[in-house]
């Protein structure tokens, strides 16, 4: 590990004195200052709302709002940051015992203001905004936005770690627009009841906030309290809003029931005792919210309904990873910040301690009945659900979960048998705990996140699953030189407890691979009981402060660090170094409005020394003057050793390769609009490669209605794929095929807003993958830089086919013995998801959901002919009528929730 250590230091003694070198060359436009360190805050004043009760109807014409103080001279945060906004903008605020009253006046010429018809909470979407960031907890860290377009179309998102932001965040609040001869004006009323905040104590309550406005012609945003790239952060840049010393926080109670309807019309399956044509069932359940104190929030839920939920996206993976799919449910997805706590060096990984789609995941027992039946839960019901969050006046964010699941079981039938029941999910207990503490005015924190799982195991057939398991860390973070550097770190350990087969399977498992045979640190333990290990991370980042930005820092994790029966784990048994080093030009220059370009070199090495990654990449992003857009990131991977390529055999060599990624969309602001990504790489000396291809358009004929089409298209030639090691006597056989892979997408969006409050999406994603095996390799020389003699090629004469069982025989000793047997592993796939959803909001939090739900799915091995033919696979997946038929599953959904406020 002498190495890590010393490739640290060298990376960071570089990477700081190319920042220096390339600051001294760049000129730096100050503009105006942003809230940064200590400096004073623009402030705004609150006053009482005196006279008639509020109608919020947008035209601001009651006499309190004329009594109103206000705020202008909003600043650009883009395109020219520091610069005046171009056009006037005003903002005011009132209150009384029950809401906030916020009312905006955006100058504008009627006929320029871009107005769309969106659905709630819509992103990327071509239209003007008006927004209310309060920052009530008045930590600098944590803000509730709430937006609106010209049109009343709502969005609200929380703010937490100053620049991150959960679009799944959902209050309830009511806004009105009106647009006149001198532009449009936004009259909001959010109720006290959806904020959170301490008790006010005379004069000292003070919130902060910040007024933005977005002009999509100009691509221009705007805030009162100036936003500022070169300072860094959002809500940390809020101004502040005062006088409030009449405000208190109100009785908080909030009950949702719900009732759902459902029907499912799937296939055929004759002589099924489980199966029907047509199924039925009707479910209540319901969520409550209630206000602990001032500023805690207790949710629970019962029997929760997630039918409405889009469908996840179609994958091949052929990987000997799990692949990640984010949590869509809303219980979970609202204060999913509070629970999280990230683990991946690869921001787009999803790995972190806590991962709440294992709760109400599938059974992880698997069962069979050849030539019979079986009835499985496809999810694991969660009985219920609770959560405490919020944030004290002290500065402690606090987050509690408790939820309690099922046991599941699986029925199978076979002919004249007996109907047997077994048990494939245990029933269990999942918590995780929350507490980070704010220092500084939310310059510096430090943070705590557990977990634990209960399984009650007390079915045999379920002694491959662990009984429980803990993880604890702590994270900190601190801000110095007024805001420009950053320091954060985190360390984590884990401990899993369960029989010697579950802990023995973990040893086994991707990502740990204790049974290799080359690896001096580990070794598997068959008596073992128990496993723990431990993780970490050290960053040091330049924040703000000019254009040159970077950052170096080390992460680590142990073999024995397991945290996937609660959270989303891949790798274990690594070392790494990274840094990154950034230029950024945030005003308009030359046919740029901004750009940036940089360089992330890393490293990484295993627990025995072995270096299994080094890479040099660059990357940039950048938008012109005439609103098109795009980036790239392209690296040189040079050659290691990859410890996990046999799957627990010895570690291979890893030939060098080039990989790249692109993008590039046109100018949102047209109502035709295109993209385009593509990806992919070529490996020196094997002949291996990939790419994929990207393409998307969007339609918006009209203020209403928006449609996008995305196709994919993807080719790869893997002449090492990983097949398995069949049997050959006594010797073990590392298979390696070449895979010929071909892979078709049509993903489609369809959004018609008939008002804010009513509204149609239709999803859907047919996808095709076929992969035909043209040769076979074997282990030779793992470390030989010689692709040949690292996985010899099994000869046309060694190997033989059967037609009819569809398997290989191969004589890989050269005993001409074909000792070797293994099935045609060519693969065909076929699946088609989507859903079509009609949300209404019928009253403010109350909804009625209206849901098509359809899949289809077909897998074949070994499939005879091209594996992948784009017009036959088609046809198969809409049902042709050659022999191979593509299943079909319909679901009918109707689901009533409504929002009870006493």
């Amino acid at each position: 590990m002498v190495d890590l250590h010393r490739s640290l230091a060298v990376t960071g003694a570089l990477l700081i004195a190319g920042a220096t070198a390339v600051q001294a060359q760049v000129a730096v436009n100050t503009g105006t200052s942003g809230v940064a360190g200590d400096a004073t805050p623009l402030q705004a004043t609150a006053a009482r709302w005196t006279g008639p009760a509020a109608a919020i109807d947008g035209r601001l014409d009651e006499g309190a709002w004329a009594r109103a103080g206000i705020v202008t001279d909003f600043i650009q945060m883009r395109p020219s940051p520091g610069s005046p906004a171009s056009a006037r903008t005003e903002a005011r605020v009132l209150y009384d015992d029950d809401a906030l009253y916020i009312g905006m006046f955006m100058a504008d010429a009627p006929d320029s203001i871009a107005a769309q018809l969106v659905r709630r909470d819509a992103s990327g979407t071509f239209t003007d905004w008006a927004h209310v960031m309060i920052d009530s907890y008045h930590d600098r860290r944590t803000a509730f936005r709430f937006s609106v377009t010209p049109r009343g179309a709502k969005k609200d998102v929380l703010h937490y770690n100053d620049t991150q932001e959960d679009l799944n965040w959902d209050a309830v609040w009511d806004v009105a627009t009106a647009v006149n001869a001198d532009g449009w004006t936004a009259e909001f009323r959010i109720p006290l009841s959806q904020l959170r905040f301490s008790r006010g104590d005379g004069d000292g309550l003070v919130w902060g906030i910040n007024f933005g406005r977005e002009i999509a012609r100009r691509g221009e945003w705007a805030w009162w309290s100036p936003v500022l790239p070169r300072v860094g952060g959002l809500v940390s840049q809020a101004g502040e809003l005062i006088d409030l010393e009449a405000v208190r926080p109100p009785r908080r109670i909030e009950v949702i029931p719900y009732t759902v309807a459902r029907v499912t019309a799937a296939p055929d399956q004759p002589g099924n005792p489980f199966y029907a044509r047509r199924d039925g069932d009707a479910a209540v359940g319901g969520d409550l919210r209630l206000g602990i104190g001032s500023n805690l929030t207790l949710s629970a839920t019962v029997n929760p309904d997630f039918g409405q939920v889009e469908a996840d996206p179609s994958v091949v993976n052929l990987t000997a990873f799990e692949t990640f799919f984010p949590e869509k449910r809303p219980f979970f997805t609202e204060g999913a910040n509070i629970f999280s706590f990230r683990i991946g060096t690869d921001d787009h990984s999803g790995e972190n301690l806590f991962y709440s789609r294992r709760l109400g995941r599938a059974p992880q027992r698997f069962v069979a009945a050849p030539g019979g039946w079986t009835d499985v839960p496809e999810t694991t019901t969660i009985l219920g659900a609770a959560k405490l969050t919020g944030r004290t006046a002290g500065g402690w964010t606090i987050g509690a979960l408790g939820a309690f699941t099922a046991r599941e079981e699986a029925r199978i039938a076979r002919t004249g048998v007996e109907t047997l029941t077994t048990t494939v999910e245990p029933r269990s207990q999942y918590g995780a705990f929350s507490l980070t503490r704010d220092f500084r005015r939310g310059r510096s924190s430090i943070g705590f996140l557990g977990t634990a799982v209960h399984r009650e195991l007390d079915d045999p057939g379920l002694a491959f699953l662990r009984s429980s398991a803990w993880v604890g860390g702590v994270n900190t973070r601190h801000r110095f030189a007024n805001d420009t550097w950053e320091t954060s770190g985190y360390l984590a350990g884990s401990h899993i407890r369960g029989g010697e087969e579950a802990i023995l399977r973990v040893q086994l498992a991707p990502g740990h691979y204790y049974q290799r045979p080359d690896a001096g640190h580990i070794e598997v333990d068959p008596t073992r009981t128990s496993l723990s290990g431990a993780i970490g991370q050290f960053i040091l980042d330049k924040v703000g402060g000019g254009n040159v930005r970077g950052a170096i820092g080390t992460h680590f994790r142990t073999p024995g660090f397991e945290v996937n029966d609660v959270g989303f784990q891949q790798e274990a048994d690594q070392a790494v170094v990274f840094a990154n080093l950034r230029l950024h030009q945030f005003q308009p220059r030359g046919i740029f409005r901004s750009f940036h370009v940089g360089l992330n070199p890393s490293a990484a090495w295993n627990w025995d020394g072995d270096r299994v990654w080094t890479q040099l990449g660059s990357f940039g992003n950048y938008e012109l003057r005439n609103f098109w857009g795009g980036g790239w990131w392209a690296a040189r991977q040079f050659s290691a050793l990859s410890p996990g390529t046999l799957r627990g055999g010895p570690a291979v060599q890893r030939p060098a390769s080039w990989r790249f990624s692109t993008w590039l969309n046109s100018d949102r602001r047209k109502s035709v609009t295109g993209a385009l990504s593509a990806s992919g790489g070529a490996q020196d000396g094997t002949g291996a490669w990939d790419l994929s291809l990207r393409p998307s358009v969007s339609f918006r004929p009209s203020t209403q209605l928006n449609v996008t089409l995305e196709p994919g298209l993807g080719r790869a030639r893997n002449t090492w794929q990983y097949l398995g090691q069949p049997v050959a006597g006594a010797t073990p056989v590392y298979l390696m095929g070449e895979l010929d892979q071909t892979t078709v997408s049509l993903t489609t969006r369809i959004n018609y807003t008939i008002s804010p409050t009513l509204s149609f999406e239709l999803y859907a994603q047919p996808f095709l993958s076929g992969g035909d095996f043209t040769a076979f390799r074997t282990l030779g020389a793992a470390r030989s830089g010689d692709f040949d003699e690292r996985f010899p090629r099994i000869a046309a004469g060694a190997l033989t086919y059967d037609a009819a069982t569809r398997r290989y025989r191969a004589d890989t000793n050269g005993d001409g013995s074909f000792e070797t047997v293994f099935a045609n592993p060519d693969f065909n796939f076929r699946q088609m998801r989507g859903n079509a959803v009609v949300r209404w909001e019928y009253l403010p939090g109350s909804t009625l959901f209206l849901v098509w739900g359809q899949s289809r799915t077909a897998y074949l091995q070994g499939e005879p002919g091209d594996a992948f033919a784009l017009g036959r696979d088609a046809r198969r997946l809409f049902n042709s009528d050659d022999g191979f038929p593509t299943p079909v599953t319909n679901v009918f959904l109707i689901k009533v929730s409504h929002w009870i406020n006493p």
